[in-house]
């Protein structure tokens, strides 16, 4: 059956032009019901301090009434709460938590505009979509570099991505395709909310306020004008050779056939991106060689090949066994020193619960980290990661008594009972298929 939210998809698809004037009135209870489902049960609270668990017990009474004062323009957004979580470079990284009524009106908007927005943004940008995912990314990556005359490879770092979005330009954007004032004054509201932070209210200029449901849909539209489109249609054109973009949220990379026409990118693209408030890391934005011709080079030049880091993975030139080139990618040695010193982390604090309840933990763990690590050419990192687990684990089972550490051979007596989950492919060459 065709619902409404599905004829706004065809009519988005039909006419990339068109502006949708009335479409607030699909947010029903129903919406909101399916939206609050999708909500993590386990998410923090917002500054309210309502839970999931909480609402879910009038759940149905709940629903009508915020869709009442949807309705009636009563709804009030409340204000977000502040927290940080540590960032690669030791730095804090704020994220702004909205309250759980706030989340399910932005989850419910988020459904509506993905059916309009879903048909206007490019194949280039996989971050925050539905049915795509980081590990296709990477492998448009290996495509490109492998199948497409690639030579020069351009990362990209936008220097505090979500904070620097000006909002002024992002309505404007969001207007092109959306007209309806209800739908836009809830999106004003939710990006110029202020944050609790220490008990006081702060409110900026700028940004969406990372941790929204709404947040990266707004920055993939506000992306999608800024870069995605722009290098489509006007920078692509203009090159003397092939040129291809690979963007997941604000982390992108450009691929070149040409030097000359990769530096004359890098040098449009501060004044492009300082038009619309956003800044390049000086430092992380770099130009390397990098493809067929990039070993070679850099061994009558006695250096090594360059590498770039994209999505938590190190890129490296490399050969198959076959002897063609190909790309190899291993875990960010940043993100390898970071995982294990959350492992560390929860060994100290349940270092005393039973053996049991420990190995069931750490395998939960280690099989997350194996379902976005296991990469192909990733088995090293992989097996030094499962290897570090097995000696912290060994480490923190030893301080249970304040004892010497356990002799290898009684440690490998408890693995043998409580074995730890051992490294595995979860992701294959694009094209093959798992026979687990």
């Amino acid at each position: 059956m065709c619902t409404d939210i599905d004829r706004i998809a065809e009519l988005a698809k039909k006419y990339p032009k068109r502006k949708f004037h009335s479409i607030a009135h699909l947010i029903t209870v129903e919406e909101l019901w399916t939206a609050f489902q999708s909500l993590r049960k386990n998410a923090s609270a917002g500054i309210d301090g309502v839970t999931h668990t909480e609402y879910e017990s009038s759940v149905e009474e709940n629903l009508r009434q915020l869709h009442r004062r949807l309705v009636e323009g009563n709804y009030r957004v409340q204000p977000l709460r502040r927290v940080y979580i540590p960032k690669d470079n030791g730095q804090q990284r704020p994220i702004s938590i909205p309250a759980l009524e706030d989340k399910i009106v932005q989850k419910a908007v988020v459904n509506l505009l993905n059916a309009i927005y879903e048909h206007d943004f490019l194949d280039c940008s996989y971050g925050f979509r539905p049915g795509r995912n980081p590990h296709q990314a990477l492998d448009e990556v290996g495509r490109v570099i492998c199948s497409c005359r690639t030579t020069w490879v351009l990362e990209l770092d936008i220097r505090s991505y979500f904070d620097s979005i000006v909002r002024a330009n992002l309505m404007e954007m969001m207007e092109r395709r959306v007209s309806d004032g209800s739908v836009l004054r809830l999106i004003q509201k939710w990006i110029k909310v202020g944050v609790i932070e220490d008990g006081r209210l702060l409110v900026s200029e700028t940004g969406t306020g990372q941790g929204q449901p709404i947040s990266p849909l707004l920055a993939n539209v506000y992306l999608h004008y800024v870069l995605d489109e722009w290098f489509e249609k006007v920078v692509r054109p203009r090159m003397k050779g092939q040129a291809h973009e690979i963007r997941y949220a604000d982390d992108a990379i450009l691929c070149f056939e040409y030097k000359e026409d990769a530096e004359k990118v890098l040098e449009v693209l501060p004044k492009r991106f300082g038009k619309f408030g956003l800044t390049l890391h000086p430092e992380k934005t770099r130009l390397i060689e990098f493809g067929r011709s990039a070993a070679g080079n850099a061994k009558r030049q006695g250096k090594k090949p360059a590498t770039f880091d994209f999505l938590g993975f190190t890129h490296i030139c490399a050969r198959s066994r076959q002897g063609k080139f190909t790309v190899h990618v291993k875990t960010i040695g940043k993100r390898l020193r970071r995982g294990l010193k959350a492992i560390a982390d929860w060994c100290k604090r349940h270092q005393h619960d039973p053996v049991k309840l420990q190995q069931k933990s750490l395998n939960a763990k280690l099989r997350g980290h194996y379902q976005y690590y296991g990469r192909p050419t990733n088995t090293r990192c992989l097996r030094q990661f499962y290897e570090r687990v097995c000696r912290i684990w060994r480490v923190w089972l030893s301080r249970r008594s304040r004892g010497r550490l356990i002799p290898w051979d009684r440690y490998k007596a408890i693995l043998r009972q409580h074995p730890l989950q051992r490294p595995r492919i979860t992701h294959f060459w694009p094209g093959t298929v798992s026979n687990a």
